[in-house]
């Protein structure tokens, strides 16, 4: 009964010593194969590489910020067999993005009287029951002074009078 109890023994110090000894036969190309099966997963992840020496996992590449980064090797660490892991990964943030800059085309300052036909009033202020205070003849060229607003702007005629115009009757050149 010893014999059979030491032999029973025997057996499982055998049994775990062939298992532990096995653990330590990974591959490192394995280990390798393994890690990079891991980092593809992350889809931020995707200029990162490893190598595995001596069941050290060396992570190179780029990512867009510190927290990948810190995933990254957090889950080949997880990587059952990876003794360490050497993290050279760099963080590059992505470029900004400027904004277009917007330049406005050059738009002259001359207009053109528009009416069908016919004269066009010229206003001391905004607004049709205002003061006219000079005529335009159609077809005339005017300069655009100011846009006092979408209906209303501030026009000088060739003689120097300066005035209000609806803008329906003017037409920008």
């Amino acid at each position: 009964m010893k014999k059979i109890r030491f032999l029973s023994m025997l057996s499982v110090v055998f049994l775990l010593g062939v298992g532990l000894t096995n653990c330590d036969k990974v591959k490192d190309s394995e280990l390798e194969e393994k890690a990079t099966e891991l980092i593809a997963t992350n889809p931020d992840a995707g200029n990162v590489s490893v190598s595995v020496i001596d069941k050290v996992a060396t992570l190179s590449g780029t990512v867009e910020n510190e927290a990948t980064k810190n995933q990254v090797q957090s889950s080949i660490m997880e990587v059952e067999g990876i003794k360490s892991v050497l993290n050279n990964i760099r963080v590059v943030p992505p470029p900004k993005v400027e904004e277009p800059v917007i330049v406005e085309e050059d738009v002259s300052d001359q207009v053109k009287v528009a009416t069908r036909k016919g004269k066009l009033n010229v206003h001391n202020k905004p607004g049709v029951q205002e003061f006219v205070i000079t005529v335009v003849q159609h077809g005339e060229m005017l300069t655009l002074v100011e846009k006092v607003s979408d209906d209303w702007w501030l026009i000088e005629t060739q003689n120097g009078v300066k005035g209000y115009s609806h803008s329906r009757y003017l037409e920008q050149q």
